[in-house]
């Protein structure tokens, strides 16, 4: 029995509604916890795995309790660039804003921001010329205790279809005055990616 023209029209134009409807369709985006179970886990280093490194770093350097023996409470702390020998292009501030944030809760530590790098050392910088200008007085700048340094490091292994990639977060604790390092650590994230093959 063959179909008429009307009923064939009929199907290819339910057809186009369908698929039409299903390329519109609105993705669906919902807000998770960027340290819990449902963040995603990438062969490179994520969101979790900063701020995981970054809490673990911070609480080394407190429970080491080389900031009680600072010349002055709170310390203050200049924080240097971070080196980047990694293959990625990361943006190494979400580490150390982590960090900052951390130290400064604390009430140990503070920050300078005039003998830094980037914008706001000369944010600082200006605002110190701008108070001098309208007191007329000399702004006294004060030197940091310690410097904080970080580098981070890509090693990487094969075998077979798999590969590992091994980064390493090491941060030094350097005393301004003596120029001795009072503080350091590592912490490492290895992460596993396995090539798709074709059967076992």
């Amino acid at each position: 029995m063959k179909s008429s023209p009307t009923k064939i029209l009929g199907a290819a134009a339910l057809s186009a509604t369908l698929l039409f409807t299903g390329c519109t369709t609105t993705a669906e985006t919902r807000t998770v916890d960027a340290r819990g179970p449902d963040a995603l886990n990438t062969s490179a280093i994520n969101s979790q795995d900063w701020a995981n490194a970054a809490d673990q770093l911070t609480a080394s350097l407190l429970s080491s309790s080389v900031l009680e023996r600072a010349p002055r409470l709170p310390a203050i702390l200049a924080i240097d660039r971070v080196i980047n020998n990694t293959q990625l292009m990361v943006d190494t501030d979400l580490l150390i804003k982590k960090i900052r944030v951390a130290l400064t809760q604390t009430g140990k530590i503070a920050i300078t921001n005039t003998m830094g790098l980037g914008e706001r050392a000369v944010v600082a910088s200006e605002a110190a010329e701008m108070d001098e200008m309208q007191s007329g007085k000399k702004q006294k700048t004060l030197v940091p205790d310690y410097t904080l340094y970080a580098k981070l490091i890509q090693q990487t292994d094969r075998s077979g279809k798999m590969t590992q990639n091994t980064y390493a977060f090491q941060m030094s604790l350097v005393q301004v005055k003596t120029g001795l390092t009072v503080w350091e650590e590592e912490r490492q994230i290895a992460k596993q990616t396995k090539r798709p093959g074709v059967g076992w």
